[in-house]
């Protein structure tokens, strides 16, 4: 695959716009967006939160749906392995409720120098390292 602006520029700008839908949430409610938390709170009832979550999930289904009838996302590369997909979501929002975190938590603690975001942060990557692992053992590698 060759690195280009065409090539580089959609996830770029896809990283550009949860950077500012991030901003916009923790300014306007004082949340950290985290996909594990916004569910949880719709599944635990937690009160005053769920109308933050109900948009939050809506717009994990809406804007790439939205995106791809506009012409400006692209078919994904490879189908994916649904039972794969479903249980690692599963596992990756469990192991965030049980750690009391998200993925983005991790990334600010480390730039508080939280010897606890950096545990969280090595548990993730050893995470991505054994489902990439996983994933090469299944023969369901990335196409090129």
């Amino acid at each position: 695959m060759q690195v280009s602006l065409e090539t580089i520029g959609p996830a770029v700008m896809g990283g550009a716009l949860i950077g500012l839908a991030l901003a916009g949430l923790m300014v306007l409610t004082g949340r950290v967006m985290s996909a594990s938390a916004m569910v949880g709170s719709l599944l635990g009832g937690r009160e005053g939160l769920a109308a933050a979550s109900i948009a939050f999930v809506a717009g994990l289904f809406i804007a790439p749906s939205v995106l791809f009838a506009l012409g400006v996302a692209r078919q994904p590369l490879t189908e994916p392995v649904w039972p794969l997909l479903i249980v690692g979501g599963v596992l990756v929002g469990v192991g965030a409720r049980l750690g009391n975190g998200s993925v983005f938590g991790s990334v600010f603690g480390l730039t508080q120098g939280s010897r606890r975001a950096v545990a969280a942060t090595l548990a993730i990557a050893a995470g991505a390292g054994a489902a990439l692992t996983f994933r090469h053992l299944l023969g369901t590698g990335v196409a090129t």
